[in-house]
């Protein structure tokens, strides 16, 4: 077996990129990159014969997304019996070209299809939520009380394997011009990103001060624009 059937997935021809397939990736570093940079993931589902979608938060565990629910409720229940679709985008940056139809977003995306399963083991879900919280706040889960049975009883716990997955990304600047590259208007990118600002403490129910690891938190993505990376040493950006 070569070595690159470990790296990639063996994604299906139907849940492959055709629009613009250069901008796909179906290696594995690229899709835990960006799922691992993400808070919330958007999830589609058939209940009662009609599509929904909806937001809901997810973590990454090896080449597991896992998501949680009520115990109750359609979601888990539509969830735990039919295909799903796992979408996790993030917005980069707007493109601003020549002309009208030469604007565009920057972005990352990982699309993910299959069926899901649901974590029954108690001491697996709460090693999971454990993971969860880790995730998000490094260091948060040895300061909380201790969770409880009931309440790890209440949620049900879902994981859906990483088998058909495809990432697609925009990173680039804006389309070349070909009409008229000389028209007189400013070309490139303003970009965007994620940022945390000062924490509010509850004034009800603090009596402890801010801990360092929450003050200084600045979230998880560390995306670098390509477009910048790639650039000529020589070649300074105007801002």
């Amino acid at each position: 077996m070569n070595m690159s059937d470990f790296k990639n997935f063996d994604t299906r021809s139907e849940n492959r990129v055709t629009r613009i397939a250069e901008r796909a990736a179906y290696d594995k570093e690229s899709v835990h990159r960006i799922l691992d940079a993400g808070y919330f993931c958007h999830i589609g589902f058939v209940a009662n014969g009609k599509p929904i979608v909806i937001p809901m938060t997810y973590w990454r565990e090896g080449e597991f997304i896992y998501f949680h629910s009520a115990n109750k409720g359609r979601f888990a229940d539509a969830c735990a019996n039919s295909d799903i679709c796992i979408t996790v985008t993030h917005f980069d940056g707007i493109v601003l070209g020549h002309s009208a139809m030469n604007h565009s977003y920057n972005y990352r995306s990982v699309v993910v299809h299959g069926r899901p399963e649901i974590v029954i083991n108690q001491t697996e879900k709460i090693a999971a939520m454990r993971n969860f919280v880790e995730h998000v706040i490094p260091g948060r889960w040895e300061l909380l009380r201790p969770i409880k049975d009931n309440e790890i009883k209440a949620i049900t716990l879902l994981r859906l394997k990483l088998d058909q997955v495809s990432a697609k990304t925009r990173d680039e600047w804006p389309d070349e011009e070909t009409v008229n590259p000389d028209w007189p208007v400013w070309v490139g990118v303003i970009p965007a990103v994620m940022t945390f600002t000062t924490p509010h403490a509850d004034p009800n129910r603090n009596c402890q001060p801010i801990p360092s690891h929450i003050q200084e938190y600045h979230g998880h993505d560390r995306h670098q624009p390509r477009y910048l990376v790639e650039l000529p040493s020589n070649i300074k950006i105007e801002s």
